[in-house]
C-alpha cells in the first residue's frame, strides 16, 4: 500500500515468518527463567541466570542457522514451507490496491471481535488464524481433543496436573518438532 516493491516484501515476509515465533519464544523462555530464578528474590542470581540463558540463546541461534544453511533447500524444493507464508504470498499477489487494504480491514473486524471475546490469555483470534492456515484436519482434531484434556484433566486428577500437563506439552512439542524435521529431511533426501 505505501508502495514497496514485491522483491521488498518478500525479503519481510520471509524475516517475519522465521523470526516471529523464535522472539516470542525467546521473551517466554526469559519470563520463565526469571519465575524459575525466584522472581526479584535475588538480583544478582537473576542476573547471572539471565546471561547464562542468552549464551544458550546464542549457542541455539548459531545451531539453527548451521542446520538451516544445510537443509532449507532440500524443504523448498519439496514445497515444504510455513502455511503462513500462503497468507504472504496472497496479500503480496494482489498488489497495492485499495480493494486489498479494504480486505484486510473487512477480515480484521471478525479477527479482533474473536480476539476480544476470549481475552488477552486465550489467544482466540491466533488459534482461529492458525486453524485456518493449517489444511490438515487432524490438527483441528488434536488440538480440540488437548483442549479437552486441559479442561478435565484437573478437574479428574486435581489441580496439580496442571504442571504435569505443561511438562508434557513441552516435550510434545520438542518431539514435533524433531519428528517434522527429520520425517521432511528423510523424504527430501529419499527423492
Amino acid at each position: 500500500m505505501i508502495g514497496f516493491p514485491p522483491e521488498a516484501l518478500v525479503v519481510l515476509a520471509g524475516f517475519t515468518a522465521a523470526t516471529g515465533p523464535a522472539f516470542a519464544d525467546m521473551g517466554y523462555d526469559l519470563k520463565t527463567g526469571h519465575l524459575l530464578r525466584g522472581g526479584d528474590g535475588d538480583p544478582a542470581f537473576d542476573l547471572e541466570g539471565r546471561r547464562q540463558q542468552l549464551i544458550a540463546a546464542m549457542i541455539g541461534f548459531g545451531v539453527a542457522v548451521v542446520v538451516v544453511l544445510v537443509s532449507y533447500q532440500m524443504f523448498f524444493d519439496n514445497g515444504k514451507v510455513p502455511p503462513i507464508d500462503a497468507a504472504y504470498v496472497a496479500a503480496i499477489k494482489t498488489g497495492p490496491f485499495m480493494e486489498t487494504a479494504r480486505n484486510l480491514a473487512l477480515w480484521a473486524i471478525p479477527g479482533a471481535l474473536v480476539q476480544f471475546l476470549g481475552g488477552p490469555r486465550r489467544q482466540l483470534g491466533i488459534l482461529l488464524v492458525t486453524g485456518l492456515l493449517i489444511t490438515t484436519p487432524m490438527a483441528g482434531w488434536l488440538v480440540a481433543a488437548g483442549l479437552v484434556c486441559r479442561l478435565l484433566a484437573p478437574r479428574v486428577l486435581g489441580p496439580r496436573v496442571q504442571e504435569d500437563l505443561e511438562v508434557f506439552a513441552g516435550g510434545a512439542i520438542a518431539g514435533d518438532a524433531l519428528y517434522s524435521f527429520g520425517h521432511g529431511a528423510f523424504d527430501a533426501l529419499r527423492k
